[in-house]
Parts: structure tokens; sequence; C-alpha cells
């Protein structure tokens, strides 16, 4: 039977980082990989603002989370997702209506940053977590560019390192809805309505 690609079946959005730094000749191939992303109309919109002085790389930090920054400062590589909705198509609907696109591809070209960063042998770990306004000013992005993730992207470190509670996340299984929630097969059912958190909590009432 067919299997998954390994760089999407071994992907793990882990919290440990070796402080080797990631080479530039790597760096290049997960740009290359954002780069042939599909867009609609070939818009290519999405901008990737890394990192790369100790001065910005202190003020990126500074805008995550409290949660994302006491591990993430130990990624040595750090890049935003970022994108410029006015640069983008948008997809129109028979009322008239439009559709942007500009999430759905900056989320496609993530998706490739995440699969070859995981075939080269790198954690990437995408998080929300963070004050969009001062990663604009990080970067003195304009105010139109919208941010959608930062990511932390580095070698695999021991988990060890890593805080007791974010041990057990570390290595926890890795949780997935059953598939006939995530396919509708010719029309929608119960099931397709539930979260990922509600089916959760119901197997963990389950086992009890």
């Amino acid at each position: 039977m067919p299997e998954l690609l390994p760089a999407l079946a071994n992907r793990r959005a882990r919290r440990s980082f070796a402080p080797e730094p990631v080479p530039a000749e790597l760096q290049e191939i997960l740009w290359r990989a954002v780069s042939v992303a599909p867009s609609h109309g070939n818009s290519q919109a999405t901008r990737l603002l890394v990192a790369s002085s100790p001065d910005v790389r202190d003020q990126l930090i500074a805008a995550l989370s409290d949660g994302n920054r006491g591990w993430a400062s130990a990624a040595p590589l750090l890049v935003a997702i970022a994108s410029n909705p006015a640069h983008d198509r948008t997809a129109a609907n028979r009322d008239g209506s439009e559709r942007e696109l500009w999430a759905f591809h900056a989320g496609i070209a993530t998706g490739n940053l995440l699969a070859q960063a995981t075939e080269l042998g790198l954690v990437a770990h995408p998080m929300a977590g963070f004050d969009e306004p001062s990663v604009r000013e990080v970067f003195g992005a304009p105010e139109e560019v919208r941010v959608l993730a930062v990511v932390a992207i580095g070698f695999p470190g021991e988990v060890s390192q890593l805080p007791d509670d974010l041990q057990k996340r570390e290595t926890a299984d890795q949780q997935r809805l059953p598939l006939d929630h995530l396919v509708v097969r010719d029309e929608w059912r119960p099931e397709n309505s539930e979260s990922f958190r509600g089916y959760r909590d119901a197997q963990r009432a389950k086992q009890g």
C-alpha cells in the first residue's frame, strides 16, 4: 500500500532545538521551497521576513507571546510568514462576491516550507502567538502587510532541555481527527461538524 511522504509523515512541531546554526545553503533551499508554491494567477504574494541580525532577532523574540518566547528563543532561525493582500488575486463567485486567497496562498507556501525543513532533518515550528503590529515594526514592513505566522527553525535538540510540561507535550502521541470526520463524501454528516477539541474531549471521556 502506498505510504505518506516521509517529509509529511515525520513532520512534528517540536520545541527543542540544538544550538547549531542552519547553514546558508539549507536556508536557501527552504526559501526555494516557498518560491515554487502555487498561487492563483501566479500572484506570488507571500513574503518571508527573516531575522538575520542579532538586533532584529531579539526584537522578533520580544514580539512573541510569553508561552512561545521561552522555547522559541533557542531556535537558531526565526522567520515570519507575511503577505500583502493587495498583491494577491481574488476568485469570483456567481453572485458577484469574491473570495480572498492571500491567506490560502501563504498557507500553501508555509506547508512547502515545513515539509522541506523536515526533509532536510530540521524542525520547523509555526506559531500564531505573537503581536502582529510589533512584527511589522521589527522589519519595517508597511501597515498593509499581514503577518500570519512566525516559524522557529533549527536542528532537533535534546528534549531534556525543555521544562517538564513541554517535555510531556514534546513526547506525546500525535493526535489527528479520523478520516471520516475530515472527509465529506457526497453529503455533510454530523461528525463533519465536530471540532478536534470536541472529538478529543469525547475520546478522553470514553477512556475515563
